[in-house]
């Protein structure tokens, strides 16, 4: 074998050694990252179950607003991220986006979070409202900034229901979408004999405040959403980074063994030129 395929073999370990030690930097960012996310996300889902008791126990019998009535139009809310090789996390959270606006007859169009879902959806479909780059790690005050534009266009009648995509974070391994209704929104109610149910005191009083008890509810929910969709991306790209760096030494340890064997081989068929140009000079 040439020197020529040695030193290309010898380049491309080069190269791959050097792709590893990015991909094993990214794994451990993203490792960092999650271990500070995920420890918050308990107390998330608790508030926005807080959030969501305070309007399951509302004394809003007869009235009559859009969040709880709904209205005509049908917008998708969908939550990616910013930041890509994470596998097939917001692949998967677009194409489920999609299947629903094809099942659904007065849909308007997409209310995007995140470059990747934004830079997927926006090639064939409407975008009502994108929101690259929004944050890196979510905020209430986010929540409440996307949730204003919503209900702004809830109010002018550019739609009256609207439906999340997000990914629900179940497990360090599985991060997969999620749907759910959003506007308008569900109340289901606890019975009376229901021993876990709690008796509420609001002031002010709830005449005249219940829009602002329903906004509350809707950015706690919100919030939840936002935080759990970036637990399952870091989560994502971590072990999509950790396949890449298992991959990438199972390519140098291949290479290795080739150019090992090539340089063997090189070694054995210079030995044979030595000796037979020997031989030669003896006749």
């Amino acid at each position: 074998m040439s020197r020529g395929r040695l030193r290309q073999i010898k380049r491309r370990i080069q190269s791959t050694e050097s792709t590893m030690q990015i991909t094993r930097a990214m794994e451990m960012v993203a490792r960092a990252k999650v271990q500070k996310v995920e420890k918050l996300l308990k107390t998330v889902r608790r508030f926005a179950e807080e959030a969501r008791n305070i309007v399951v126990n509302l004394p809003i019998s007869g009235v009559d607003d859009v969040l709880l009535t709904g209205g005509r139009g049908t917008a998708i809310l969908v939550v990616t991220s910013d930041m890509g090789l994470c596998g097939a996390f917001n692949t998967d959270i677009a194409k489920t986006a999609e299947k629903m606006a094809g099942e659904i007859e007065d849909f308007v169009g997409f209310i995007v979070i995140g470059s990747r879902g934004l830079t997927y959806l926006s090639k064939r479909n409407e975008i009502l409202h994108p929101f690259p780059k929004l944050y890196d790690t979510p905020s209430f005050s986010v929540a409440e900034r996307v949730l204003d534009t919503i209900l702004d266009d809830v109010r002018e009648g550019r739609y009256g229901k609207l439906k999340l995509v997000y990914s629900e974070f179940k497990s360090r391994l599985v991060q997969r979408p999620s749907t759910m209704d959003f506007i308008p929104i569900k109340i289901e109610r606890k019975e009376e004999g229901d021993r876990i149910r709690k008796i509420w005191e609001y002031e002010p009083e709830v005449e005249g405040n219940v829009e602002r008890y329903l906004f509350l509810y809707l950015s706690a929910e919100l919030f939840r959403v936002l935080y759990e969709t970036k637990v399952g991306e870091l989560y994502a790209r971590m072990n999509s980074m950790k396949n890449a760096t298992d991959n990438a030494k199972e390519v140098i340890r291949q290479l290795t063994l080739a150019f090992n064997k090539a340089r063997q081989a090189s070694i054995t068929q210079e030995i044979i030129e030595v000796v037979n140009g020997a031989e030669a000079l003896k006749e």
